[in-house]
């Protein structure tokens, strides 16, 4: 029995319980690498919206470098997962992959070069779980959720990344005022 599997029988709930894993160590991995003087600069960005941003971008990139990390060393579910996929050629090249985007993201001067690779990187992901699996899009929610936390950064992070008329729209109807973007 593994992390992966802890549900038997339900796919979604395993999927889901397997990236909580890796979001929790990724805030493990982030408070600990905070606490010895890395990711400072959240306190030097002018408003909540754009901290609430770095912080978001931080745990995608974690994220992405545990998964990485995962398939590196080789973590029989995930070997599993690309045998069935047929891609067990492309696992550790995949791997690297992950750790070196994640890179790229926590750090705020390659942060644009990463989010892009990370969202080609999962969206990659998540067009070979749907059609692998009788219930693709349980293990699509790992991926969906990376994907997700890579945009809400995008969108925090470099609000003048998104066209005007779509912040003012965020910003007016979504938004609580305490964290509108302008």
């Amino acid at each position: 029995m593994d992390l992966f599997h802890i549900f038997q029988g339900n796919e979604a709930l395993s999927a889901t319980a397997a990236i909580m894993a890796f979001y929790l160590a990724a805030i493990a991995l982030g408070g600990l690498l905070y606490k010895f003087g890395m990711f400072h600069d959240i306190h030097d960005l002018p408003t909540k919206t754009k901290r609430l941003g770095r912080i978001l971008a931080i745990l995608a990139g974690l994220t992405l470098m545990l998964s990485g990390l995962g398939k590196i060393i080789g973590l029989a579910p995930m070997v599993a997962k690309f045998t069935q996929f047929g891609m067990i050629h492309m696992f550790k090249f995949t791997g690297c992959t992950e750790v070196f985007t994640g890179l790229l993201i926590i750090f705020p001067r390659t942060y644009k070069v990463g989010l892009l690779m990370g969202i080609a990187l999962v969206g990659g992901a998540i067009a070979t779980h749907l059609p692998t699996y009788s219930d693709g899009v349980a293990w699509a929610i790992p991926s969906g959720s990376v994907m997700v936390i890579l945009w809400a950064s995008a969108f925090f992070y470099t609000p003048e990344a998104y066209p005007e008329w779509f912040t003012k729209l965020v910003n007016h109807y979504i938004l609580p005022k305490k964290l509108n973007t302008q």
